[in-house]
């Protein structure tokens, strides 16, 4: 009886076929290793810092006790995670408040260093009045006609209008004649209120209001505050020329004129003429 052939050996693999499927997966699982790596950082970054909100910022330096007007103040974009508690969100809240303390270009703005009640500003900070070199502050007095029924606040421009009787220049033809004498004055405070009923801004109707002007014109609006009737106007915030006014020739801001009489003030405004 004839014994059975022994088997041939089982074909080994191509060692050449085996060492480029080696190295492809070893390169797909490093790329699934990294897609995933760059994923988690990316959701881990979304989930700092959250969606974006706009606070209002210092687009300036603002000094203490100064009022904040359109121009000094911006928005800017930052994630919710990072918005500061009582953060300003909308430029409009800002109209009428004053800075507590020093705000710096680019820092944001909130409840706890600004305001809008004059006695807390006044007493927060020793600060200096926001007064351009060469001018001066001066008081006027308001109410509820005369101040705009209260909604003059501080950072706010009026204009000054002046009605009077002609005969305070002259005796002859004597009629009353209304004029603009001045424009554009910028309010830095507001007096106490008075015991109106409150209209306008928080505190009521004001009995007084602080304007910057020059020297010499101070000395024309006291002659005009106590012989001929005064009434102001708010202008809009979108005509406002926050510069300080340009040097009138014939009235200059570091100089006081000699006498300011009823020739030198129809000398000025022509209350007579016309």
């Amino acid at each position: 009886m004839a014994l059975p052939l022994p088997l041939p050996p089982p074909a080994r693999p191509n060692a050449g076929v085996r060492t480029p499927l080696f190295l492809l997966g070893v390169g797909m699982a490093l790329l699934a290793f990294i897609a995933m790596f760059a994923f988690g950082i990316i959701f881990a970054n979304r989930g700092l810092t959250g969606r974006q909100v706009p606070v209002v910022i210092a687009a300036v330096d603002i000094q203490a006790r100064e009022p904040i007007t359109i121009d000094m103040v911006s928005l800017a974009q930052v994630s919710s995670s990072s918005l500061p508690p009582h953060a300003f969100l909308r430029l409009e809240d800002l109209k009428g408040y004053s800075a507590v303390v020093p705000i710096y270009k680019g820092q944001a703005l909130t409840a706890n260093i600004v305001a809008s009640d004059p006695d807390q500003i006044q007493s927060s900070s020793n600060a200096y009045l926001p007064i351009p070199q060469g001018y001066v502050a001066m008081t006027l007095p308001s109410g509820e006609l005369q101040g705009v029924a209260g909604y003059v606040t501080p950072g706010d421009y009026i204009n000054i209008i002046a009605t009077v009787n002609t005969s305070l220049f002259s005796p002859q033809g004597p009629h009353m004649a209304t004029r603009t004498v001045f424009s554009n004055l910028h309010v830095i405070r507001v007096g106490p209120p008075s015991l109106s009923p409150k209209e306008g801004q928080a505190i009521g109707v004001s009995t007084s209001i602080t304007v910057i002007l020059s020297e010499c014109n101070a000395q024309y609006l006291e002659w005009l505050l106590t012989n001929v009737t005064l009434k102001y106007v708010l202008l809009s915030y979108k005509d406002y020329d926050v510069q300080p006014p340009a040097p009138d020739p014939t009235c200059p801001p570091t100089a006081a004129p000699a006498v300011v009489g009823p020739a030198q003030v129809d000398a000025r405004w022509a209350f007579t003429k016309g």
